[in-house]
């Protein structure tokens, strides 16, 4: 009986021993289900306009995340935290014109992590598109991200934008094809959501990184220019001429452009405020820059959260800060010639909103400075600047582009990044930093143009948009140290022009800004 007892335990023994080893087998990574349940579907440029991107779709058997990697000098990762067994996973960065090798990534808990690799081939960059070469490159100096430029272009008829984003190297690694928006699609700016936001005629789009068209808004008897931006509560402060808008000139009742800021509701399209602009200045001030109906030239704005008021760049006259009603609060411009506000000049007198130029030590400059008829060894007035930035110190950072500097066209010709510290209460302003006088003519650009502070970093971006020294034509990005001035990178954009019979009446390319910014949102 002991012999029996002891030849069944050591059978049961022996079974349990060879069902734990099946158990243990079936959980070994070789021999469980793949995570890929599906192959992968690849469409490259799924919306028709954004060539250089795709969507991977696929589905897994468990809840994975996601890794995408574009292999190449530099290479683009990005990781999808959301957990799903659907996947469609945007592909940006591809290089342009050869075989990109895509690898993906799946992770699932306690699994051993799966890839696929696969090739996505894409065609060459339009032939008309910009040679972009680095002068200067600090991988460990600069602000991390891409460089986004609103690049675009015209056939002498009808101007067309396409902007791209290019890599440290130079080597461009995403664009849009805008060309089926027949007109210049600005200001072409990221918004919170990921997305880009531009206006043209009497409505603003929004795009995302794929090509797909998410949000159109018309606003009828308007037409959207120059900038728009996003507020804290979500509506959108958009330039736009307003239908019916007239100044009384020297040649009588005229139309009046650049003069309306609107803030528009996202989902219903109403508007929620209005800024007219000729209540508040002199619409007939003696400005040589001034062209009759376009008498300030709104091109750029910011948002102060501190006080509910905008920051507002008219390249014709200067910088202004006005309020949520419409008020005006400061004048950041020369002296000369500030006479009455209102369409006709009948409204209150515009010159006691003039700030007071001080130096260093806190004591007003003299009455040439203040007029700007010449510029001092450590302060100047911006002339026909554009895009307004505000610090987070609450100082006013712009780009001086150096139109008619001191009322004159004969020059110095130069453009500046330039930093002014402002005083409301005092009603002064000091100019605290500048960058880009030294250079001369090799980075003045006498329109559009921008400049950005980098939150990174704290480097600052100087973006000549059009320098005109022919036989070239080219736009700069410039990013130099804070408050140092060195520079960290440097990229020369050469046009080709190739479109246009000819550069007369303005038909050249163009970057209208240009930004520093992740690839994927």
């Amino acid at each position: 009986m002991k012999i029996a007892r002891t030849s069944k335990t050591i059978l049961l023994l022996a079974f349990s021993l060879f069902a734990a080893s099946l158990i243990g087998l079936s959980q070994s990574p070789r021999l469980r289900p793949r995570l890929f349940s599906s192959d992968i579907r690849i469409t490259v440029n799924p919306y028709g306009i954004a060539p250089l991107a795709a969507v991977a779709d696929f589905t897994t058997r468990l809840k994975c995340r996601v890794q995408v990697k574009v292999l190449g000098e530099i290479e683009i990762s990005k990781d999808f935290e959301d957990e799903s067994v659907v996947h469609s996973i945007p592909i940006l960065g591809l290089y342009p014109n050869r075989d990109n090798t895509v690898i993906l990534t799946l992770y699932a808990h306690n699994r051993t992590p799966e890839t696929r690799t696969f090739s996505i081939p894409t065609g060459p960059l339009p032939d008309f598109f910009p040679e972009v070469k680095i002068n200067t490159s600090h991988p460990d100096r600069i602000e991390p991200g891409m460089n986004l430029c609103s690049f675009s272009t015209s056939d002498g008829n009808t101007r067309m934008t396409y902007p791209f984003m290019f890599d440290r190297n130079g080597d461009i690694r995403w664009y849009l094809d805008l060309s089926r928006h027949s007109g210049w699609c600005v200001p072409f700016e990221r918004i919170r959501n990921g997305r880009f936001v531009f206006g043209l005629s009497d409505s603003i789009y929004e795009y995302d990184m794929l090509g797909k068209l998410t949000n159109q808004i018309a606003v009828p008897g308007y037409n959207f220019h120059h900038d728009i931006i996003e507020l804290p509560n979500g509506n959108f402060v958009a330039a736009g001429d307003k239908d019916g808008t007239t100044i009384l000139s020297r040649n009588g009742l005229i139309p009046s452009l650049g003069d309306r800021m609107i803030e528009i509701d996202r989902l219903s399209g109403a508007i929620v405020t209005e800024w007219d602009l000729r209540q508040l200045l002199d619409v007939a001030r003696n400005e040589p820059m001034n062209s009759d109906g376009d008498w300030f030239h709104l091109n750029s704005f910011w948002y102060s959260p501190q006080d509910d008021c905008l920051v507002v760049s008219g390249r014709h006259q200067g910088v202004i800060k006005v309020t949520r009603d419409n008020r005006l609060k400061w004048i950041l411009a020369g002296h000369v010639d500030w006479g009455k506000s209102g369409y006709d000049g009948s409204g209150p007198e515009t010159a006691p909103f003039l700030l007071t130029a001080v130096d260093p030590d806190g004591r007003p400059y003299d009455s040439l400075i203040q007029d700007g008829l010449v510029s001092g060894a450590d302060f100047d007035w911006a002339w026909g600047q554009h895009f307004p930035v505000i610090l987070s110190d609450g100082n006013i950072f712009v780009f001086d582009n150096g139109a008619r500097r001191n009322f004159s066209a004969r020059g110095p010709f130069y453009s500046r990044a330039v930093e002014y510290q402002i005083n409301e209460t005092e009603m002064t302003v000091r100019q605290v930093w500048e960058y880009g006088k030294d250079r001369g003519q090799d980075t003045f650009s006498l329109v559009i143009s921008n400049v950005d502070n980098l939150p990174l970093t704290q480097n600052r971006l100087f973006v000549p948009g059009i320098v005109e020294i022919p036989p070239a034509y080219y736009a700069k990005v410039i990013e130099v140290t804070y408050p140092g001035k060195t520079v960290v990178f440097e990229a020369t954009i050469s046009f080709k022009n190739l479109l246009a019979d000819s550069l007369d009446n303005g038909p050249y390319d163009t970057i209208y800004r240009a930004h520093r910014l992740s690839l994927y949102p």
